[in-house]
Formats: C-alpha cells, structure tokens, sequence
C-alpha cells in the first residue's frame, strides 16, 4: 500500500446489520444456531424499528424490525440468481471444521442451501438461510482437493 493509498482517518467495523421479521424469533435463532448472546434491546423510533444487538466472536449483529417491512424475493432468490440484485449478498464465517458445522446445521434443522461445495479456491463451503431466508455462508479455506 503506497502512501496515497492510506486511510484519511482512523475506523474499524462496528457492527453487520440485519433487517428481520420477527425479533424474537431471529435473536432466537442467531444464540441457537451460532450461539450469538443479546447485548441490548431497545426501540429506534427515528427509523421506526424495534433494535437489538447481538455479541458474536469478533463481532456485532444487529437485527432491526420495521413495523412495515416486506420481502423483496429477489434479495433472497436461489443461487447463483442471489448475486444478481446489487447490495448486500451474504453474511460470511470462516472455521475451522466444516464438516462438523454442517453436521451441527443438519441437527439443528437449519436450512442448507449446499453443503461442501468446492469453491476451486482452496476452499469448501457450506451455504444456510436464516429463519428469515437471508444468505450465510459458512466456509474453511485450504481443504479443497482442487485449490
């Protein structure tokens, strides 16, 4: 990185948001599935939302419910269509074990939209939908027989 390439100012990521259709169910489903614990709950009213905040490794998730949210399908079309509408694709993990996590994805009944896949990188990985039917990919790098 030359100098011009430099930040004009200091940052660091805060937080990933969400938009949800029940909040209840999604904090739910996030401690359950990926074991995320509620730091705060509160009401947006400039947005007209109920907030929370959830604590994950590393990281923050927000969920925001809107009092008038809709589904717009294309944001959660069937791959490789989900790449098509421009915006947000994906929240992604990276471990170290993905067999073990799709096992663990399998008992929880979470829904898996492909399992393993070789991503002709180097990497496998494991795609799931949320209770809400957003994209998460799950992926270990180094373990694909191509890559």
């Amino acid at each position: 990185m030359t100098t011009s390439d430099q930040p004009r100012f200091s940052y660091s990521l805060h937080n990933v948001t969400t938009t949800v259709s029940d909040l209840d169910a999604s904090i739910s489903w996030w401690n359950r599935v990926f074991g995320l614990t509620l730091l705060a709950r509160s009401r947006f009213d400039a947005i007209g939302a109920d907030v929370a905040f959830l604590q994950g490794p590393g990281f923050r998730l927000e969920l925001l419910q809107p009092a008038d949210g809709f589904r717009i399908p294309e944001l959660t079309a069937e791959p490789p269509a989900h790449i098509r509408p421009i915006g947000n694709k994906a929240l992604v993990f990276r471990v170290d074990d993905l067999g073990s996590v799709t096992q663990t994805f399998r008992e929880l009944g979470v829904t898996i939209v492909w399992e393993q896949m070789d991503l002709g990188d180097g990497s496998i990985s494991t795609a799931i939908r949320d209770n809400d039917g957003n994209f998460i990919n799950v992926f270990q790098e180094g373990v694909s027989p191509v890559g």
